[in-house]
Formats: structure tokens, sequence, C-alpha cells
């Protein structure tokens, strides 16, 4: 894919339409309250296996604990921005971190909204590095146009 500066023409404004962020900690023995406490912010949703829970107005078991914090959506963040700022209401600890992972799955979920194709998105390496030091993994969760 050739890069539209690179090609003699301007690069897009926002390759990504929409993006939507969080951090996802999920595991089978997951307690909320206690993920709450460790990282000190509130979680958007947040449940223990077994509960019955709503998800878009169906009624569900949940299948695995999950706490997961999210940002609001926006048509204007940029991914690494939207990474770094997701970073910044949370520890920086090194410790808690390793802790955390020790005993749940840990990661950043970006759902990416395109509505067109060939569009990219760049993360900086002090992003990537920060995403590192944490323990953190990443997940990409790119969803483009529907079907004609």
């Amino acid at each position: 894919m050739t890069d539209p500066a690179d090609a003699g023409g301007s690069p897009r404004e926002h390759d990504i339409d929409q993006l939507e962020i969080s951090l996802r900690v999920a595991g089978d023995d997951l307690d909320p309250e206690r993920v709450t406490r460790m990282l000190g912010v509130h979680p958007t949703v947040a449940a223990r296996k077994g509960e019955h829970v709503d998800v878009g107005g169906v009624p569900t078991v949940q299948h695995t604990g999950i706490w997961s914090y999210a940002l609001p959506a926006s048509p204007e963040w940029e991914l690494g921005d939207a990474i770094d700022t997701l970073l910044e209401r949370l520890p920086a600890d090194p410790a808690l971190w390793e802790s955390l992972a020790g005993w749940a799955e840990v990661a950043v979920v970006c759902a990416l909204f395109v509505h067109d194709v060939d569009r990219a998105a760049t993360l900086p390496p002090d992003t990537l590095a920060r995403l590192a030091e944490r323990r953190l993994a990443l997940r990409l969760e790119i969803h483009g146009p529907a079907p004609e």
C-alpha cells in the first residue's frame, strides 16, 4: 500500500473514522472490586463469571469475569493519542501490571471503524514502549463498511 504523501498526494486527515478504546481485564476468578482498587478508576463494565448481565437489552450469563474501563468514543481520536490518554488515567507502576497480568488477561482493546478501503494507523515507538512496560496486549478490532 502506498502512503498518499509518498505518491505526491496529500495525506488523509483521519484514516480511522471512529475509534473506541478500553482497557479490558478478564479471568474466570476475576474479582472486579479488586481490579478497581488496584487501578484506582471505576470500570465502565464489570461482572463476575456466572453473573446475569444485560448485553444490548439481551439478558445473558457472563462466561468469564470482566472489568473494562473505556474512554468515550470520538471521531477526533488518533490511535496513538487515544492509547496515551487511556494509559495516563491508569497507574504506571510496572510491578502492579506484572501482578495483574499474573492472574488475569489484560489488554488495550481498540475498535477501529473505517468507512473506506486502504486506511492506516501508526503507533509511535513511545506508545508501544508504554504498552510493553505494563505487559499490555494490544487488540485491534477493525470494522469496515457493511457489504452491499
